[in-house]
């Protein structure tokens, strides 16, 4: 057993330098090149489109578990305000929690 933790290790020791030069070759630009009139651009690494961010969604649970009708959750759409803070939903006779997703 000794044996075989020993030759893994040195196996490890031989593999892992070896991935590492190979993967510390920086990616090299590349030309696009139609038959008619050369070189059409030239890209290295360009970054992605920038997104606009989405605005935050705040939703308000109520924790039905105690009620007469049954278990479960009611959730409604709420006004932004202190995540984890007290709510309320229409129609429903508790309040909840306010989360965001």
């Amino acid at each position: 057993m000794l044996r075989l933790f020993c030759v893994a290790l040195s196996l490890l020791f031989i593999v892992v330098p070896a991935s590492a030069e190979t993967a510390s070759i920086p990616s090299l630009p590349f030309v696009l090149v139609t038959d008619t009139s050369g070189a059409i651009s030239e890209s290295q690494n360009t970054p992605r489109q920038n997104r606009p961010v989405r605005p935050q969604r705040y939703i308000c649970v109520i924790d039905q578990s105690g009620s007469i009708g049954g278990g479960g959750q009611v959730s409604c759409p709420a006004n932004p305000g202190r995540v984890g803070g007290r709510c309320r939903c229409a129609n429903v006779t508790d309040s909840g929690t306010l989360l965001t997703y």
